[in-house]
């Protein structure tokens, strides 16, 4: 959902996209089942919020 009157400065993005890359990164070498749903959900967040905003970034990367 866009918020037409917020935006993210450029150092919350960078931020956002760091904490993309921790999850992505926890996401591949974590084996414990509960963790990983977890993560899966906060990654799925975190896309549809960085989506709302407009912020590019890969969907698909290996990690």
């Amino acid at each position: 959902m866009t918020n037409a009157h917020s935006f993210l400065s450029p150092e919350q993005e960078a931020r956002l996209l760091g904490a993309y890359t921790a999850l992505k990164e926890l996401s591949a070498d974590c084996r414990v089942p509960a963790v990983g749903a977890a993560v899966t959900m906060a990654l799925a967040e975190l896309r549809t919020a960085l989506d709302g905003q407009g912020v590019e970034f890969d969907y698909f990367s290996t990690v």
